[in-house]
């Protein structure tokens, strides 16, 4: 009976329903890996490790000015089903919010953007920079907007290729002409590069969806200040883990430099291919682990999950093989300085068996009513990161960064694991039996 369960699961969903995530998923990490090899070797180390900071201002500043509502949307959107007017309303009072916010949070960014000079060693440069973020923060909001709203009404071709591949897309495509055409390579380069792309995909996404509320009812932008009510809440749950993403990088400007921001991201960005077939993965399986749990079907339950959790670690193992194999011919792709964060991308990708090997943990309890639970966890996991980086970024450079992400994603794993046996009788680390 659980041989036919796994068969009909892996065999139709994952393959089918999964391919085109999978695709996008994959078709952007090669876009994006060309990108950093193209941006790298063009700029160098402390000019990528500028940008790199700026980006991690970009991503914190925009919690704020999204206020959760992009997840609220998703979730609003997705129970709306095909009632149109009603997704309408809810997309325009969204984007209303977000709108306002990130103009506010813009304009304040650009007041104090010389508070945050202390990032920087080049602070007469780089406060031009941090200025220049200001004016992407609203694209950037909208455009995330955009994304969960494809992904509410099940657009899962269309979410892939928005949120995983068409800004590297269209980026890879002017880096090309302004390095091919334009002798002026400056800095400025990224950002001019970057900007150019979040502008021709935020037109193409937001016709898109204006194309399906075309001749619908007046727009109600009354629902905004109940949306807002909703919103900030889930604004915690979904913040922890863009800080989990960021917190190192800003920690190593403040107590290193740019230089070494630069070659840490490479480590991180390389690392990080591990994890392809892991999201693509459990984008299907949430939904199956939900169904299942929730109608009580509790052994075809544990199938999935213990089937999912072998998947992801056999396809995430030959990847994880080529980077501790292969360790100076990929770093050596960015430039020969960056073959200095070696040590930090073996760290890093020895955390990443361990996330592999620990499967859909992160979705069961999310999908199974344990959201604040895994919040709770992800929280203890950020402390734990920053409180290890204050310790070791100061002595061990970017390898204690490194240190201190790695232990916290094996914490918030482990811990996870734990909870979920302990809760529902099953296993989702990997085992000989699997």
């Amino acid at each position: 009976m659980l041989d036919k369960i796994r068969i009909s699961f892996f065999d139709n969903e994952i393959i089918k329903k999964g391919s085109i995530s999978l695709f996008w998923k994959i078709f952007g990490a090669l876009i994006s890996f060309v990108f950093l090899t193209l941006v790298t070797r063009l700029l160098g180390v402390n000019s990528w490790g500028i940008f790199v900071l700026c980006l991690s201002i970009l991503n914190i500043s925009s919690i704020f000015s999204r206020l959760g509502v992009d997840i609220l949307v998703l979730k609003l959107i997705s129970s709306a089903q095909t009632r149109i007017n009603e997704i309408k309303n809810i997309y325009f009072s969204g984007l209303l919010i977000v709108l306002i916010s990130s103009l506010i949070v813009s304009i304040i960014l650009y007041i104090f953007s010389t508070d945050l000079l202390f990032l920087f060693s080049s602070k007469n440069e780089s406060i031009n920079y941090i200025k220049y973020i200001c004016f992407v923060i609203p694209l950037f909001s909208i455009l995330t907007l955009n994304e969960q709203s494809f992904r509410g009404l099940k657009q899962i071709g269309l979410f892939s290729f928005f949120r995983n591949t068409s800004k590297m897309l269209f980026g890879l495509i002017f880096l090309l002409y302004f390095y091919y055409f334009l002798e002026n390579k400056d800095i400025m380069l990224p950002f001019k590069v970057f900007q150019i792309s979040l502008c021709i995909v935020l037109f193409i996404s937001t016709i898109i969806l204006l194309k399906r509320f075309s001749f619908i009812e007046r727009i109600n932008f009354f629902s905004s200040k109940k949306m807002l009510k909703s919103s900030v809440p889930m604004m915690l749950s979904s913040s922890i883990m863009l800080l989990m993403s960021w917190v190192d990088t800003l920690m190593i400007g403040g107590f290193i430099g740019e230089y070494e921001v630069g070659l840490y991201n490479v480590a991180v960005r390389v690392s990080l291919i591990t994890s392809i077939t892991l999201t693509a993965i459990n984008s299907i399986t949430a939904p199956k682990i939900s169904e299942t749990f929730n109608s009580g079907r509790i052994e075809a339950f544990k199938s999935v999950v213990k089937e999912s959790t072998k998947t992801i670690f056999l396809s995430t193992l030959p990847i994880i093989g080529v980077i501790f194999l292969f360790p100076d011919l990929i770093l050596s792709l960015f430039g020969k300085d960056f073959l200095l964060a070696k040590t930090s991308l073996f760290i890093l990708a020895f955390s990443q068996i361990i996330n592999s090997m620990s499967g859909s943990v992160a979705i069961i309890l999310n999908m199974t009513g344990k959201e604040k639970v895994f919040r709770n966890i992800i929280f203890v996991a950020l402390v734990i990161n920053i409180l290890l980086n204050l310790l070791l970024i100061p002595k061990f450079g970017i390898e204690g960064a490194a240190i201190a992400s790695a232990s916290s994603l094996i914490f918030w794993n482990l811990y996870s694991v734990y909870y979920v046996y302990k809760e529902f009788g099953v296993m989702t680390f990997i085992s000989y039996e699997q």
